[in-house]
């Protein structure tokens, strides 16, 4: 509603194309106009519903206005059709964030990160969003994974650094040591002078009771902070608790700078001399060559240190030792090897790759260290495939094949590669190098089999599926593998359309699984499109014998039992399942559904009322749907008589007010009624889409408009020409009627014919009368000179049946020009279909010696939605037929054997029709006396205008 409401303001705008409400809502959007945006959007969707750029022009027009639930709904449209479609994702992104629909605002931006991986932008609105929800979990997750894509960014990398110490404070406060230690280097290995990261590392070795392992991450964070006040006085109160008095002595005498810390000069100075009276440090031998080592850098200090540091775990130490020695010797192999080797137990993975990567560099023909670095490139190569990028990691397992120690697990993940980029003929190949690598092992063929499946040559993976079986009778996985694969063979059957395919292939996974799920399903579903409702019905029941309690086997079942015409049972089914879903709409649909099939089928049986009860009840149980509605509207147009009808119509007016589609019927039953006044009316009702089909309906409510006039006035001229000068005559008539109210029509004839022996005059007045919707009847006198009877008399009545029959009987008399009298008696009956009336009628004559009869079947069929139409005539007899002149018979012939005839009849407009018919007699007739008899053709042509007003 405010989508509609906001835009009924702007109807005076008109555009005749939607590229142009396109250009000016861009334009909008650029100038920030977002209102007249909106509108412009707006009015081009009128043009062109289905133009996504429109529709996202429309969403991000209202998002900038704040009406956010109609953002929201445009621009859903919009992501249905274009999932990947960034500044779409991005507007409900905003939408969602901005309206605190957070979980949605998260699935949105992951969508975002699935097409940009890298985006900044979206890690962090992200991150945002998380913290927002109070998910600080996820929030530090997605940091954390935002820091190992921008490791350099200094923002970024505070942020981390401060998440991880907290994850590290968090950690020694629950006892975890070794994990908050690992958290502390992460921080110091991204941030070398990162103050508080020693701190909490220093803290957490006191903790565990390691104060050696606590100085030498002291010794450490004073290489990067060596003025830090804190570290200087933690260091020298490390070395006082370890009782190496004199080294803190030296330490303060010769590192830390006097005038800046005069107290501990002062003070700390005096009381640690005082105290080393009593300790010796100068007698631990790794403390000497340590300082021996400072001070000229001797080698065998070196590898005394450096063992021992290693041998004792003083990885501080040796690290430093190790680093100090390779700056010293850049090419020594030992000190490079030992500082890796270090790093590998610690699992200080990318310090350990890195060493490898220097080593592998400087060395490349050592086998310890191809190995390792061989190890290194796997293990980066799997974590790009994990991340998807699987050009990168291609040729690091291209390498990696031709070291035998990762040949097979190399040509595995190459082999992964291709089927995950859907490169199947390389996949295909290099399976069968791994098979030939190992031939016998069977999860090869699982793979060559899962390929062939990816392929969709899935009788050739079930082949391989089906040997491994055979080969392997006591393991389960493989029966379990061949249901899976029958499962998406039969799946992808069923979306080509190759129904009859699909039920082998279904047979097959049963035999393994008979109460498998989705193959039962699947089957229920294939047996329906071929159709076999029979094996449908079967496979239904054979599934709800395994799970008799799934209302989605019941439904498939009422279904099927519904189009195999079994709709009792169908009903059961569904009444069965009401009971324990008293509210489930599904559920009341399908029951509907099955009601207007049952309707319907004993519609066609010729069981109107028990249709129309079911048609009833479908319309109670789902008033959502009309189908059953109009069905039942329709039934009673067509079978009940017009007042019932109106009567349903009008009850359901009452229920539905505002439905046009009953409406429209309402006018129908007036029609049939001949009130073509409210006829008019409530045809108007009917709802039409197309603008060519509108335009005919609009067409056919003008005729409807035109039947309600109440002046009819028809003119016609009839040319004969014959064989015989007698039988060759001109003949114009002009007729008028009136209808004076719903009932009652009065009317006047006026004929006139013309021969060479002279002119002749016919006039005459009638009346018509509706007893009842289904029964009229017409009254008339003529009278007439030369050619025509001196006067007749006539009256006819007419009986309306059902299904669409008419039945006519009239009697006439005829006083002749000679005074001989003429009966006339007519019997006839009709049929009206939708386009199509079809009349047949027997004509009964005597005069004053003669009995005569005549046989006339017509047919008019409607050509066009004007209802212009075609007419055909025979008839044949010892009397003439003249549809032109009913009266008139007696006027020109005497005995008629043979007529054929055909016509056209087109409506001008909707009040003025233009009739043209042509007929062929050929009669036998005296030429000149009563005794010479010959056969005579005739030739008619005779052309009516007929106009209301």
């Amino acid at each position: 509603m405010t989508i509609i409401s906001q835009f009924n303001t702007y109807a005076q705008d008109v555009y005749d194309s939607s590229d142009l409400y396109f250009e000016e809502a861009k334009r909008d959007i650029a100038e920030q106009n977002f209102t007249r945006a909106a509108k412009m959007s707006w009015r081009g969707l009128q043009l062109a519903p289905e133009d996504l750029d429109l529709k996202t022009l429309l969403g991000k027009a209202n998002l900038q206005l704040g009406r956010y639930d109609t953002a929201r709904y445009v621009l859903k449209q919009v992501y249905e059709r274009r999932r990947k479609d960034i500044d779409v994702l991005g507007f409900l992104v905003t939408i969602e964030h901005t309206t605190k629909r957070y979980s949605d605002a998260i699935c949105f931006v992951n969508e975002l990160l699935e097409i940009t991986p890298y985006s900044r932008g979206w890690w962090r609105r992200k991150i945002l969003i998380y913290k927002e929800m109070g998910n600080y979990e996820e929030a530090e997750r997605a940091l954390k994974r935002l820091y190992q894509i921008y490791p350099d960014d200094t923002e970024i990398q505070d942020d981390y650094n401060y998440i991880m110490l907290n994850d590290g404070n968090s950690a020694v406060e629950n006892r975890r040591y070794d994990d908050a230690n690992q958290v502390y280097k992460t921080v110091i290995d991204n941030d070398p002078s990162n103050k508080q990261a020693y701190i909490g590392i220093i803290r957490n070795e006191l903790l565990k009771g390691d104060p050696e392992i606590a100085l030498q991450y002291t010794n450490r964070a004073l290489l990067e902070l060596r003025e830090d006040s804190e570290l200087i006085e933690k260091k020298i109160g490390l070395l006082e608790q370890l009782g190496r008095h004199e080294e803190a002595i030296v330490y303060i005498k010769t590192e830390v700078d006097k005038g800046k810390f005069p107290t501990i000069h002062s003070e700390t100075l005096p009381y640690l001399m005082q105290q080393s009276a009593n300790f010796n440090e100068y007698n631990d031998s790794y403390e000497i060559q340590k300082k021996l080592l400072d001070l000229n850098g001797n080698s065998e200090s070196q590898t005394y240190v450096i063992n021992n540091a290693l041998g004792k775990g003083y990885d501080v130490d040796a690290e430093y030792f190790l680093k100090k020695g390779i700056k010293r010797s850049p090419n020594n192999k030992k000190l490079q090897v030992q500082l890796k080797e270090l790093y590998r137990p610690i699992k200080d993975k990318d310090r350990f790759e890195r060493e490898v990567l220097i080593l592998h560099e400087k060395f490349p023909n050592d086998t310890d260290i191809t190995y390792d670095y061989n190890l290194v490139m796997y293990g980066r190569a799997k974590t790009l495939v994990e991340n998807r990028q699987f050009d990168a990691a291609l040729p690091i397992f291209e390498d990696l094949v031709s070291s035998p120690d990762f040949q097979k697990e190399a040509e595995q993940q190459i082999f992964g590669i291709y089927l995950a980029l859907q490169k199947y003929d390389e996949a295909t190949d290099q399976i069968d190098k791994l098979i030939g690598l190992e031939p016998d092992n069977p999860d090869y063929l699982v793979k060559k089999s899962t390929l062939y499946q990816e392929m969709e040559l899935f009788e050739d993976a079930l082949e391989i599926t089906r040997g491994l079986e055979q080969q392997y009778p006591l393991e389960d996985k493989y029966p379990r593998i061949y249901v899976s694969q029958t499962e998406a063979y039969a799946t992808y059957l069923m979306r080509e359309q190759r129904f009859r395919a699909v039920l082998p292939v279904i047979e097959d996974g049963l035999t393994r699984e008979n109460n498998n799920k989705r193959l039962l399903e699947i089957a229920i579903n294939a047996s329906s499109a071929i159709p076999d409702y029979e094996r449908g019905v079967n496979y239904s029941k054979s599934a709800l014998s395994f799970y008799p309690n799934n209302k989605n086997f019941k439904l498939k079942l009422s279904n099927l039992l519904a189009q195999n015409k079994q709709y009792d049972d169908a009903i059961n089914v569904l009444d069965s399942l009401k009971i324990v879903y008293k509210y489930d709409r599904k559920i009341k649909n399908s029951l509907a559904e099955v009601l207007w099939f049952r309707g319907k089928n004993k519609e066609e049986e010729g069981l109107i009322d028990e249709a129309i009860e079911d048609y009833r009840i479908s319309d109670s149980l789902n008033s959502t749907e009309d189908y059953a509605l109009q069905r039942m509207i329709n039934l009673y147009i067509q079978e009940k008589p017009n007042e019932d009808a109106l009567e349903i119509v009008n009850e359901k007016l009452e229920q539905y007010p505002n439905d046009n589609f009953l409406k429209y019927k309402k006018g129908i039953v007036y029609e049939l009624m001949e009130q073509y006044d409210s006829a008019y009316y409530y045809q108007s009702f009917r709802q039409i889409d197309d603008p060519f089909e509108r335009n005919e309906w609009n067409n056919a409510l003008e005729v409807l408009k035109a039947a309600k006039l109440k002046n009819k006035l028809a003119a016609t001229y009839t040319q004969a020409s014959s064989d015989s000068t007698a039988f060759s005559t001109s003949l114009a008539s002009l007729g008028y009627s009136h209808r004076y109210d719903e009932k009652n029509t009065f009317g006047a004839d006026l004929n006139y014919a013309a021969r060479r022996s002279g002119v002749g005059v016919q006039g005459g007045l009638n009346y018509s009368r509706i007893f009842t919707p289904t029964l009229y009847a017409d009254v008339g006198v003529l009278f007439g000179s030369k050619f025509f009877p001196k006067f007749i008399l006539y009256g006819n009545a007419y009986k309306g049946l059902n299904n669409g029959y008419d039945v006519q009987a009239g009697l006439r008399f005829s006083r002749l020009q000679n005074d001989v009298n003429f009966l006339t008696l007519n019997l006839g009956a009709s049929r009206t279909w939708e386009d199509i009336w079809v009349s047949a009628k027997a004509i009964l004559m005597r005069d004053d010696q003669f009995n005569y009869f005549n046989f006339a079947a017509q047919t008019r069929i409607n050509v066009n939605t004007r209802k212009d139409y075609v007419s055909f005539i025979v008839s044949f007899g010892s009397a003439p037929f003249n549809d032109q002149l009913a009266e008139g018979e007696t006027a020109f012939l005497d005995f008629s054997n043979v007529l054929v005839g055909a016509g056209y009849g087109y409506n001008i407009s909707p009040k003025t029709m233009l009739l043209v018919n042509g007929s062929w007699i050929n009669f036998k007739s005296p030429v000149t006396d009563s005794t010479a008899l010959a056969y005579i053709n005739q030739y008619n042509l005779s052309v009516s205008i007929i106009t209301r007003f």
